[in-house]
């Protein structure tokens, strides 16, 4: 692959309407698309949109991961789905959960999405006053340990990559990162008890994508850099403590909690040096795309670590069947 080809493999955008977005597929060849609602109007209409972008993306480059946010509760993207518990609701039902992803991602497979952005693995230390609310399973290490991996294993047997997010954990702040940097104001052994354990099981549990936020952690990080550009939250502790080897993709680039950290060019080459793989909602994405041809090209980024992030995206994509051999996602083990 060319350099630019590889770069564009790690970008996710978005687009608007709800017809296939040739021009974006053609112009930037991105290694994924994310759906939001104004993208779906019907399901009939998902499912054609989905065909007509993957047959667009095998004419000019390879087959994207189609990725939407389809939690349940208040995050629902899916048209016609009904009504799917939050978190919360579930009371630490695991047998629920599962089944109830399960017959999430039967839906989604039909529709062509690929990717669930989901499930959520905070621990909902905060309350009723912290900003993750009821997407989370529960209030406890445990109980969110066991519903995270039961969704992961539902979402596994229909057919669908799963990702749990967002490390380092949102569940004890109330600041909402769409509008600035949280802050997780944990002493390193309480996080280690309360927010490590949903995802180390993950991570057991082979999920496919960890997503990192827009969180820093100053007991840890004292720069204060959120954990989608610092490779101490990143590649430091979510690679080398945790062992995780799969994707990370970061929470989205065009929201507060980092955009006040740099220019999108700037976010962009951060955060792969930070130890990301893939970009979602990058402001520019041609700019993004770029940025890293030239960090890559003055040595900021080496060609082996972006080789390496390439290769796993292609390694998930090949997972699910789309680079010409039979899906084989790797079994999950609850």
């Amino acid at each position: 692959m060319a350099l630019p080809d590889k770069v564009r493999q790690l970008m996710v955008p978005s687009f608007s309407g709800t017809s296939v977005p040739t021009g974006l597929i053609d112009g930037l060849h991105p290694g994924g698309l994310i759906y939001f609602d104004d993208n779906l109007t019907s399901q009939t209409q998902a499912q054609a949109l989905t065909a007509g972008i993957q047959q667009e993306a095998r004419r000019v480059t390879y087959p994207l991961l189609v990725m939407t946010d389809q939690e349940g509760g208040p995050v629902t993207r899916i048209p016609g789905a009904g009504a799917v518990p939050a978190g919360t609701q579930f009371g630490g039902n695991a047998a629920e959960a599962r089944n109830t992803a399960r017959t999430t991602g039967l839906l989604l497979r039909r529709l062509g999405i690929n990717t669930d952005l989901a499930p959520d693995a905070d621990v909902n230390t905060a309350g009723s006053g912290g900003v993750i609310g009821d997407r989370s399973f529960g209030s406890t290490p445990d109980v969110v340990s066991r519903l995270v991996t039961a969704q992961m294993c539902g979402y596994h047997s229909a057919g669908v990559a799963t990702t749990v997010k967002h490390f380092p954990g949102h569940g004890s702040t109330s600041t909402d990162s769409h509008l600035r940097t949280a802050v997780v104001e944990e002493s390193p052994a309480t996080w280690t008890r309360t927010d490590l354990p949903p995802f180390a099981a993950a991570v057991r549990a082979n999920v496919d994508m960890i997503m990192v936020g827009h969180l820093a952690f100053p007991a840890l990080d004292p720069s204060g850099r959120p954990a989608t550009i610092s490779s101490v939250l990143n590649r430091d502790l979510l690679r080398g403590r945790l062992g995780y080897d799969g994707v990370v993709i970061t929470d989205a680039l065009n929201m507060g909690g980092v955009t006040s950290w740099g220019s999108p060019a700037q976010v962009a080459v951060q955060a792969i040096q930070a130890g990301s793989d893939m970009l979602l909602l990058p402001p520019q994405p041609s700019v993004a795309v770029q940025a890293v041809i030239a960090a890559v090209a003055d040595h900021r980024i080496s060609t082996a670590r972006l080789d390496l992030h390439v290769y796993r995206v292609l390694k998930l994509k090949q997972s699910l069947g789309l680079l010409g051999r039979p899906p084989s996602l790797t079994q999950c083990r609850p």
